[in-house]
């Protein structure tokens, strides 16, 4: 009788454990690079314009993310913001102590790294037991030790190749002491500055391939991927490269996984569409590989997809403008009730905090910046009015309702940085230009205005067109309706009859300044002295030498 009822719970308990492993759905995180709106044929903006019907598919039954915000748009703060559920002022890599003593305020633009303190979604979900695997584009892992290889070395000196090979390794550890338990095939930054020329290309096969060893190895139990890919960024026509070129070398077989590249444009040329549209249809192809890997392991039905756009790049890359913050995604999965779109904002760093209540964990109090989403992916509860929070460089911005708040500001820094400074930023950034064969920046003004995110003076490359496409790109205070005034043209903070709402939506600011890191403006004074103008030139300097090294 003993025997039969310890035997009963027995059974039981393992009943429940077996249970909950098949509910802890598996989730996959694949996130584009500067894809465009017109790039994705399930938004109304890119329909007819791109071939990607796995993409579609799983747009059409599961739910589009079209009002999905960046807090910092441009491509390492955005992975920040993703992999940690925080805003990326939180960092505290070297780097962004370096520009908080430039600046005089927390400064967010390529710098925020995750580094082995950092607490990451990763780390949240091997506590409620997932097996962890990342593989891809980086651009947000500090990985000490990396050394970059110049474009101008060639693959035929073994010394580069052993450096390729090490760097990847560095990568590779960086990530595992970030919190993923298989870490491979990585682009530590965008494929034109990992080394010679040969190897600046993208390479999906590479980097699919991996993605589909980690699911052939981990489908038993609950998994989490995340995988992050270079296209559509530059270079262009990403199809047309070398399969065999990859950042560690090149390879004697191209990797196996996705159909042929060269039935890309055949398959192009079958819907009337033109080479420019190759890329997505090559990234579509490794996500119908994922979707026939899940399927021949029997978890298709157990696992999630969440797609997106690290970030906006039309007219506003590297701002806080809805060109640059506004991104868009969508989520699939047995789960998720789909055929909808999530009718209304959210932002990246809601994603970690979902995938963490998705996985049955419970978040300490205060981990995260973000909210938890899956009561309306599952469960289609409408979200809640989010206000929307971004910082840029010089730049914060919140979005409440149909009104949005952009405050400029820069530091006393800009203000008195001497010419020579001025010159010696510009001559840096050209000299890093021209040793990656890009354009260089030499008809700039040294004394020309800075931008809402750059160090470099007179504004350059996404800058330029988000102050061509901005007419307000200087006004410290800006207003709009985004109702009325979707593209930002009509600034209304120095209209009277808006400033009762101009007055709240500062008060709005500075309630969210309130509980980030560091001073910025008369939202949050600093009240620790400021460092001298000499000690910011050198620490300006050092800065220099290491972003543009």
């Amino acid at each position: 009788m003993i025997y039969k009822f310890t035997l009963t719970i027995l059974l039981l308990a393992i009943s429940a454990v077996a249970t909950q492993a098949v509910s802890r759905p598996n989730i996959i995180l694949l996130i584009a690079d500067d894809q465009r709106r017109d790039q994705a044929n399930w938004l109304p903006e890119g329909k007819g314009k791109t071939l990607t019907p796995n993409m579609d598919r799983l747009a059409a039954e599961g739910i589009v993310l079209s009002e999905l915000y960046s807090p910092s748009p441009v491509c390492v703060p955005s992975r920040f913001a993703t992999i940690t559920g925080n805003y990326a002022s939180r960092a505290t890599n070297e780097w962004m102590r370096d520009l908080f003593i430039m600046h005089g305020h927390t400064f967010v633009h390529q710098e925020p790294n995750v580094t082995s303190d950092t607490q990451t979604i990763a780390k949240d979900l091997q506590t409620v037991g997932y097996v962890t695997g990342a593989v891809g584009k980086n651009h947000v892992i500090e990985a000490p030790g990396y050394k970059k290889v110049d474009a101008r070395t060639s693959l035929s000196d073994p010394a580069v190749i052993q450096r390729l090979q090490e760097n990847q390794a560095t990568v590779r550890a960086a990530y595992q002491a970030a919190g993923f338990d298989f870490a491979e095939r990585f682009y530590h930054s965008n494929p034109r500055v990992i080394g010679p020329p040969q190897i600046q290309v993208h390479n999906l096969d590479w980097v699919n391939e991996a993605a589909l060893d980690f699911i052939g190895a981990n489908y038993g139990k609950p998994f989490f991927l995340y995988y992050a890919v270079t296209t559509p960024h530059a270079p262009r026509k990403g199809y047309k490269s070398d399969p065999h070129a990859t950042p560690v070398g090149i390879l004697d077989e191209v990797p196996a996984g996705l159909p042929a590249r060269n039935t890309i444009q055949m398959r192009l040329d079958e819907f009337g569409l033109g080479e420019d549209a190759g890329d997505m249809l090559w990234l579509d192809d490794c996500v119908g590989s994922i979707l026939a890997k899940l399927e021949e392991h029997g978890v298709i039905e157990n696992t999630i997809i969440v797609y997106f756009s690290d970030h906006g790049v039309e007219s506003g890359k590297t701002t806080c403008y809805e060109g640059g913050m506004r991104t868009f995604g969508f989520v699939w999965g047995n789960s998720i009730l789909g055929g909808r779109d999530a009718g209304g904002r959210c932002s990246l760093v809601d994603l970690a905090p979902t995938f963490m209540d998705l996985a049955g964990g419970v978040s300490q109090a205060g981990r995260y910046d973000g909210i938890s989403l899956k009561k309306n992916w599952t469960e289609a509860k409408p979200l809640k009015k989010r206000i929307i929070y971004g910082e840029m460089g010089h730049s914060r911005a919140v979005i409440v309702g149909k009104w949005k708040y952009i405050a400029l500001r820069y530091s006393d820094y800009h203000e008195r940085l001497p010419l020579t400074e001025r010159r010696a930023w510009l001559e840096a950034a050209n000299k890093y230009q021209r040793s990656n064969k890009w354009t260089t920046f030499e008809e700039n003004d040294p004394n020309g205005p800075f931008g809402h995110s750059g160090f470099i003076p007179d504004l350059w490359d996404h800058e330029r067109r988000s102050m061509e496409a901005n007419p307000n790109f200087f006004d410290a205070d800006q207003l709009y309706d985004l109702l009325k005034d979707p593209n930002e043209q009509n600034n209304l903070a120095d209209n009277p009859e808006y400033s009762e709402i101009l007055q709240d939506m500062q008060a709005e600011l500075t309630r969210q300044l309130s509980v980030m890191p560091g001073p910025f403006a008369e939202f949050k004074p600093r009240f620790l002295p400021e460092p001298s103008m000499e000690e910011r030139i050198k620490v300006g300097r050092e800065l220099m030498e290491t972003v543009f090294h």
